[in-house]
Parts: C-alpha cells; sequence; structure tokens
C-alpha cells in the first residue's frame, strides 16, 4: 500500500513509525559527541545547572511529535470508523517501537543519571542518585519483559478467537511512560526536569507490573478452556 493510498490514521502511524529510526539516530549522535567529542551536536543552552543540545531538542520533539499522533489515528479511527489490518498490526507495533527504542536509548545513553545533582558534595545525594539509576534501569527492563510477555499472551489469545480488550491499567502506563520519556529527554536541562521524569517512569513500571499481571489473569483461562476442549 503506497503512503499517499491510505487512510489519515495509517499516514499517521506510518509517520510514528519511521520516526523511531531517527530517533535512534539522534541518540547516538548525542551520545558519539558526549562521549568522544565529535562535532556531530551542538548545546544551545549551558549554565551551571544544566544544559540542552540540539539534538536533545530534536529527539524531544519527534518523541512527543509521535506520540501526539499515537492519540490522534486512534481517535480518528474511532470517529470515523475506519479499521484495517494495517492499523490494527501497524498501530500497536509503532507504540511499542517508539516507547521501548526510547527506553533503551535512554538506559544506554546516559539518560537515567542527572547530569548536575544539588548537593553532589554529599555523599547521601550521591548514594540516592546511584539507586535511583538503578531503580530505573529496573524499570525498563521491567516495562520491555512485561510488553513481550503480554503480546504473546494476546497474539494466543487471538489465535483461539478470543480477544481481550485493552486494560485501563496498560492506558495509565502508557500516559505515564510518554511524558516520562519526554521529561527524562531533557533531564539535562535542569535537575527538577530529570526529577519529574524518574517519577513518572517508576509510575509507568507501576502500571506496567499492574496491567501485566490483569492480562494474565484475563487470558490464562481462556488458553486453559480451549486446551480442555481440544
Amino acid at each position: 500500500m503506497k503512503f499517499k493510498d491510505m487512510n489519515t490514521p495509517n499516514k499517521l502511524t506510518t509517520i510514528r513509525m519511521i520516526c523511531v529510526p531517527v530517533v535512534i539516530v539522534l541518540f547516538i549522535l548525542y551520545a558519539l559527541h558526549l562521549s568522544l567529542d565529535i562535532p556531530c551536536d551542538y548545546a544551545f543552552i549551558s549554565y551551571k545547572a544544566g544544559s540542552l543540545t540540539i539534538t536533545q531538542l530534536l529527539i524531544f520533539i519527534l518523541f512527543v511529535g509521535a506520540s501526539i499522533t499515537d492519540f490522534i489515528d486512534g481517535n480518528l479511527a474511532r470517529k470515523n470508523n475506519i479499521v484495517t489490518d494495517y492499523g490494527k498490526i501497524m498501530d500497536p507495533l509503532a507504540d511499542k517501537l517508539l516507547v521501548n527504542s526510547s527506553l533503551v536509548c535512554l538506559a544506554v545513553f546516559g539518560f537515567c543519571f542527572p547530569y548536575v545533582i544539588p548537593n553532589a558534595d554529599k555523599v547521601w545525594m550521591l548514594k540516592t542518585m546511584s539507586v535511583l539509576r538503578v531503580v530505573l534501569l529496573f524499570i525498563i527492563v521491567l516495562v520491555i519483559f512485561r510488553d513481550f510477555f503480554v503480546d504473546s499472551l494476546r497474539m494466543q489469545s487471538v489465535k483461539n478467537g478470543v480477544v481481550v480488550p485493552a486494560s485501563k491499567w496498560g492506558k495509565f502506563k502508557t500516559a505515564t511512560l510518554m511524558p516520562g520519556i519526554a521529561f527524562l529527554i531533557l533531564g539535562s536541562l535542569h535537575f527538577v526536569l530529570f526529577i519529574l521524569g524518574a517519577v513518572l517512569l517508576i509510575l509507568g513500571g507501576i502500571f506496567a507490573c499492574i496491567s501485566g499481571v490483569q492480562y494474565y489473569l484475563s487470558i490464562m483461562p481462556t488458553l486453559d478452556n480451549h486446551g480442555d476442549n481440544k
């Protein structure tokens, strides 16, 4: 299917898919500049409390813009009753790729530790930030594992002819993870932004666990019943 022949929701989903590799490349450019001092980025804001580079700003704009398309294309599809096989497959896939690839980049490229730490001369503050970093890395692994686990259960239930509706806790997960990622992208600009992002990411991890358990309890009986009926 050519892009020009797609309906508007599917076009937005495709644009979101295209944003994913672009965001990853920008993260890599940021890391190359920061770690190897390669001139592929520029800090246009730099002061005592933090800094912000061009690639960070571009990542933030692309991520937020792609996240907004997720909200828009879903509303358009429901409002106009536009449901296609492409949308059913690609829309959730685009969401998972956008969020999970961004989470991996945050973990790999150092966004889970504050750029500037207030009271850095205090041992307790450094220890607290080190613990927070470990917690954030654990949350990232947990969220990605949860997505793979839930998606495998849902695919199996669909094969058995059972469709499990989206959980409200899953929606809470998305509603906290996406702004949490956005704040962490800008975390080097100010410590407060980093803390906001960290709190939202932790909340997203909690909601991910709750929704994962909920999906498991909802789907497993249908799989067991299907096995008994063979």
